[in-house]
């Protein structure tokens, strides 16, 4: 709590905060047009840190069990590079702040919610977490620097105009794991083709997504794989 700040003017900042994350979540890029939940009045999804939390009772998916399900433990993100590209409302990477990175970026498209990612980490107190503007049809590897150990692609494959650019992306940016959740859409086969093809290696098949609320959701294919 900064100085000065009463605990009434920090609830009513985070409900705040909270209110600009629904509005944040109705919708989201989908190749040349916007994809709306078809939830209403819900945030994207639930995280948990000792600064910020949304409740699972009020988001449509869950950081903390979509990072279960590929096997993420602490000393897997300990002082290591994060990636996450199109982090939607920041969830993921607000999650693994708990589990100390050295560096989180996350790449997403819309402007507004990179800003409200911003606020709610310094909200948090939560630091070494990065965001930035970024359209991954056109973005180069070159643009983020330094390839990451961890790298996080979460149903976006099939929201992207270029695929074929998104793939490649991937396997320029990781140096160590890639997590990728598909789309329901594609089909798992081609996925493991299309990482084999970039040069992934230890690519495997973990089965489908469970964090939804909706449960016709859970259909998206999940994945880990390695570079290098």
């Amino acid at each position: 709590m900064s100085p000065g700040e009463s605990q009434s003017d920090r609830a009513t900042a985070e409900s705040g905060l909270k209110e600009e994350l629904r509005s944040a979540s109705a919708s989201f890029r989908k190749k040349n047009s916007r994809h709306f939940l078809s939830t209403k009045d819900v945030i994207y999804c639930a995280f948990s840190t000792p600064g910020f939390v949304v409740r699972r009772d009020e988001s449509q998916r869950d950081a903390a069990r979509r990072l279960e399900q590929f096997g993420v433990r602490p000393d897997d993100i300990r002082g290591k590079r994060v990636l996450d590209l199109g982090f939607n409302n920041g969830a993921i990477l607000l999650q693994l702040s708990n589990y100390a990175p050295a560096l989180g970026l996350g790449v997403e498209y819309d402007p507004e919610k990179i800003d409200l990612a911003r606020r709610i980490a310094a909200f948090a107190g939560i630091e070494r977490l990065e965001f930035r503007v970024g359209d991954l049809d056109t973005l180069e590897a070159r643009d983020i620097g330094e390839p990451f150990d961890v790298v996080l692609c979460l149903a976006i494959e099939a929201h992207v105009q270029k695929p074929d650019h998104l793939y490649r992306l991937l396997a320029a940016v990781t140096r160590g794991v890639l997590l990728f959740e598909a789309n329901a859409s594609t089909a798992p086969k081609s996925v493991l083709a299309e990482l084999a093809r970039v040069g992934f290696r230890e690519i495997r098949h973990l089965g489908t997504c469970d964090d939804d609320i909706v449960p016709r959701n859970n259909r998206r294919p999940i994945f880990s794989a390695r570079m290098g």
